[in-house]
């Protein structure tokens, strides 16, 4: 029987939809692959996303060996996914002050058999609340993993862009990340971003229509704005196959290159590098 998901509306046949379901598992995912791994480090003192201060602080007392911050944040992502387990029933089973079923396995290993069981978390009566704790949890990671004075502008939310304010505008929630960063949490509607989509969009709609550069300047160009890996040669090819016809020589090694086909290619060939991965 078919119903409306709890989250966005939309008919689900559980009780949250299958796209609602996917972007769950993207958080977990990115838990797993990024998220606690930098967590643990910061928590043991083995990185650190702030500067070193010129003042130590009283060399009279021994500093602690973890940080504590990041570590009672890390214990509760775990809790967090233990309890999940333990609603779906994964062994070995135990409970917590509160009664409610926890599993005792670690956080690597439960995540990978939740992302195996997202169809059994999707049913579950409270899998809302459940969702809403793990984009919590997984806001408040990214920014302890963050270093903030390397974040800039990358775009803007386009969940958000969808929504209009009190003055009929289009809603332009900015979004800041490391240069590096693949993806990205809205501070607006908690929306999870692919960066490499912010970008081409924020550059389409700036209106940047040509730039001028060497062949070599512009393949670094594309690779600064899209963390795509495109080389010089891969724009010679591309010339060479009539896929940038507004493309057009200046003088010398120089080339005023049409934005639109820069952007054009530079994801045509990330898609690819995605299907032979």
């Amino acid at each position: 029987m078919e119903h409306n998901c709890v989250i966005c509306g939309k008919p689900a046949e559980a009780t949250i939809c299958e796209a609602c379901a996917r972007d769950w598992a993207r958080r977990l995912a990115w838990l797993l692959k990024a998220g606690m791994p930098a967590l643990q480090q910061i928590a043991y003192k083995q990185a650190t996303t702030r500067e070193r201060s010129p003042r130590h602080g009283n060399t009279a007392y021994a500093a602690p060996p973890v940080n504590e911050t990041a570590q009672a944040l890390f214990n509760a992502v775990e809790v967090h996914l233990q309890l999940m387990g333990g609603r779906l029933g994964i062994k070995p089973l135990g409970y917590d002050r509160y009664e409610r079923a926890r599993t005792l396995m670690q956080w690597a290993d439960l995540i990978r058999l939740l992302l195996r069981r997202m169809r059994d978390l999707a049913r579950l009566e409270d899998a809302s609340g459940l969702y809403a704790d793990t984009l919590r949890l997984a806001e408040r990671v990214d920014a302890a993993t963050s270093h903030s004075a390397e974040r800039r502008l990358v775009g803007v939310c386009l969940d958000c862009l969808n929504g209009r304010d009190e003055q009929g505008e289009p809603v332009r929630t900015p979004i800041y990340a490391a240069r590096d960063a693949r993806y990205a949490i809205c501070p607006a509607c908690g929306a999870w971003l692919d960066l490499r989509r912010i970008r081409l969009e924020y550059l389409r709609s700036a209106g940047l229509m040509h730039i001028t550069r060497t062949q070599s300047d512009a393949a670094r160009w594309i690779r600064a704005n899209t963390g795509v890996n495109v080389s010089g040669n891969d724009l010679k090819n591309w010339r060479a196959r009539g896929k940038m016809p507004g493309t057009r020589h200046i003088e010398g090694p120089y080339w005023a290159w049409n934005v639109l086909e820069l952007l054009a290619c530079a994801q045509a060939k990330d898609e690819r590098d995605h299907d032979d991965a």
